[in-house]
């Protein structure tokens, strides 16, 4: 503004209504990560003697070095030039990170940081019907919302994020199947919103049915804009969902699921992911069309869809099979 000699108060508005728009150019939780990966940048640099806006490229590609030497992860390192970019792009200042040093430090971190993926064990539709069939009876509160939880994240392919985020409001329940409006999801970027179908079932793990029975023993009105999955409190043998709308941790989710899992699927590595990963498997080894359920999965590409599907051992021997030899 000032270089431009534009001084005007009507000017100097619109640059403060500009700043917010450039801002928001990226999610709230991006600007969250490359803030902090910035101020990290910021620290180091501050401490060599170096500018860390506008910075020089040399002492970008020190820094990536550093990262290096320090056993960091690719991920960690990418993070850290993608936040330096960022922060440049949005004063306008030429990009340090356009470098041939620090694209090759880049590509070098990623061959030599390269960590073990250690993927979770996806759980099967006969362990969660076990599960269900176990604590058919139950009228807890508390039980009922982790049940409810686990059984939508199997059949709804959701993110706990996506599941986390659910409102009250946004759960219709038909005859014979309920609807999610995902408003909210890591692959829709510009929060166009996702509807998710999933269908009534035959046994006691049906998520119509399972939907409906917390509904009624939490006493959850489906008009009320509160969290879908809320913390919940037990006194005097009675349990319920707590009044404050604030939604169920990611901590307290995991710890539960994981617990109710352990009961039917032993010593198996698990996770939240198992969820979504296991109801994934289960229908990429039936005739389900791929389109069908990478649209349900929410999927942005084949290859994401790809890595949460466990192939059968009688899949895999179809290709050979069909040798005919």
């Amino acid at each position: 503004m000032k270089r431009a000699q534009v001084t005007s108060s009507k000017f100097i508005q619109l640059a403060e209504q500009m700043s917010s728009y450039i801002i928001k150019s990226r999610s709230e939780n991006t600007n969250k990560k490359y803030f902090a990966a910035f101020n990290r940048w910021d620290l180091f640099i501050s401490a060599e003697g170096g500018n860390s806006l506008p910075a020089e490229s040399i002492h970008v590609a020190l820094y990536v070095t550093h990262l290096i030497d320090k056993g960091h992860s690719s991920s960690v390192i990418e993070g850290a030039v993608y936040a330096i970019k960022w922060a440049h792009s949005l004063r306008g200042f030429r990009d340090p990170t356009d470098n041939c040093f620090v694209k090759n430090l880049l590509e070098s971190a990623k061959r030599q940081c390269k960590k073990k993926v250690n993927k979770k064990d996806p759980v099967t539709s006969d362990q969660v019907k076990e599960l269900c069939k176990k604590h058919v009876h139950t009228e807890d509160a508390i039980l009922l919302r982790d049940l409810t939880l686990l059984i939508l994240c199997f059949t709804g392919f959701l993110r706990y994020d996506e599941a986390r985020s659910l409102k009250c409001n946004d759960v219709s329940i038909y005859d014979d199947y309920i609807s999610l409006n995902i408003a909210k999801s890591k692959t829709d970027q510009y929060r166009q919103g996702n509807s998710v179908v999933i269908s009534a079932g035959v046994t006691e793990a049906c998520p119509v049915k399972m939907v409906k029975k917390y509904i009624n023993v939490a006493r959850i009105s489906l008009d009320s804009n509160h969290f879908f999955f809320k913390p919940a409190y037990r006194s005097k043998g009675v349990s319920a969902l707590i009044r404050k709308d604030k939604p169920l941790s990611y901590t307290t989710a995991r710890e539960r699921v994981i617990s109710l899992l352990k009961e039917v699927c032993g010593d198996a590595n698990l996770g939240l992911h198992s969820l979504r990963a296991g109801g994934a498997t289960m229908v990429a080894n039936t005739s389900t069309k791929d389109r069908l359920w990478k649209i349900h999965g929410r999927w942005k590409t084949d290859k994401a869809k790809d890595g949460y599907v466990v192939d059968t051992l009688d899949n895999k021997l179809e290709v050979t099979k069909s040798l005919m030899l």
